[in-house]
């Protein structure tokens, strides 16, 4: 008990050290895009705050799945927690997922996949991954098209993640996270709206929360 609650600990530490070490020369090299004019500049967001907020949230997210995921699933599970927190953060403070940070972490999550199968979890964990992602991102894509465009599809990109981390779990994990992340964009929706706020809000956040809401709910049922 006491050395899985140092590993979790020094998992949690190194996973948000990494974070915060690799957040502000990604910020940097990425283009912005010529229809956001009027939103905040992703270099400048760049701050102390910012940085050890993501890095506090990837601790915590890398700390959920160590407890709850098989460690063969954790190259992915950390992609998630570094990457994904990082493009759920931008999308928070800017309502645009940069593209080609959504790239470099759909590349990271192909090798981390490839190290999972590697590290005894066989060749049905890529399968299951691979299935997880075109399940995840055919979902969302079905929702952008019903939406006419009024949902982004930025979240469209960003949901193959979230499918292929939680897959490469279980068939279970999976549904719960797609449940779970709608659950969640549901409830802030409801929320904007008692505040009087009508307008489309950043959707990856909340489709974040899904994988590690379901990690939980496993873990404890």
């Amino acid at each position: 008990m006491i050395e899985e609650a140092l590993a979790t600990v020094v998992i949690a530490v190194t996973i948000g050290a990494t974070s915060a070490v690799l957040t502000r020369p990604l910020l940097r090299r990425l283009p912005e895009p010529v229809a956001g004019e009027g939103k905040p500049i992703y270099r400048d967001l760049g701050t102390a705050r910012f940085l050890l907020g993501c890095g506090a949230l990837a601790g915590v997210a890398a700390a959920i799945s160590w407890l709850s995921v098989p460690r063969y699933a954790q190259p992915m599970w950390a992609v998630l927690a570094i990457l994904g927190v990082l493009l759920a953060a931008i999308d928070a403070r800017t309502s645009w997922l940069p593209l080609q940070l959504t790239r470099t972490t759909w590349l990271a999550m192909a090798v981390a996949v490839v190290v999972a199968a590697s590290m005894g979890g066989g060749v049905w964990v890529a399968v299951r991954a691979v299935a997880g992602a075109a399940i995840a991102g055919g979902l969302y894509l079905l929702v952008w098209l019903l939406s006419n465009g009024g949902f982004g599809f930025g979240d469209v990109r960003f949901a193959p993640l979230l499918g292929a981390a939680a897959a490469a779990d279980s068939w279970a994990l999976l549904w719960w996270t797609m449940l779970l992340g709608t659950v969640a964009g549901g409830l802030a929706g409801l929320l904007r709206l008692a505040q009087g706020r009508r307008n489309a809000f950043p959707y990856a956040p909340s489709m974040l929360v899904g994988p590690y809401a379901a990690c939980l709910v496993t873990m404890l049922s």
